[in-house]
């Protein structure tokens, strides 16, 4: 009787150690959160813009589909394309509106980008402090001049489909 109980207790213990194994972790760098293996492609779903008196417009909401469906490409070769999407403002509108080169900074807490073109502006060597950067979702925050007064900034990107 003593050793039938043993042996489903031996048969239970080694069942339990055996079946709770952890799947394994993988870990990634920030450039294949951002860039993948070959490219990525995100979409801006929110562009938050805060003045000095504490006002915050989303800056995405009120855009027409035809620049709300434009992606960034990243390539882990710290380059970067600015695309259309499906629809297009006018249909003589290039493909790739915009290709330059991005990197991280500061142990890679910051991202800089060389050149972007917002609300028809283009921003030249702008430095986001990165709040979130995963596989699902990019959200950066910079500090942005326009006519005069310095705006927050915050830019929140999902990969595109």
């Amino acid at each position: 009787m003593n050793f039938s109980k043993s042996l489903i207790v031996l048969a239970f213990t080694s069942l339990v150690m055996f079946s709770c194994k952890e799947k394994a972790v993988v870990l990634k760098s920030k450039t294949e959160y951002l860039a993948g293996t070959t490219s990525k492609s995100w979409k801006n779903t929110k562009a938050e813009a805060t003045n000095p008196q504490g006002l915050k417009v989303d800056l995405v909401l009120n855009q027409p589909d035809c620049v709300v469906d434009n992606r960034l490409v990243f390539y882990p070769n710290n380059t970067y394309e600015f695309k259309e999407g499906a629809t297009k403002c006018s249909p003589n509108d290039p493909d790739i509106i915009l290709k330059s080169n991005w990197t991280f900074l500061d142990n890679e807490t910051k991202f800089k980008i060389d050149k972007i073109v917002f609300q028809g502006r283009e921003v030249n060597d702008a430095v986001f402090d990165i709040i979130e950067l995963n596989d699902n979702v990019f959200t950066g925050k910079t500090s942005l001049p326009l006519a005069g007064v310095t705006y927050e900034f915050v830019a929140t990107f999902q990969p595109a489909q």
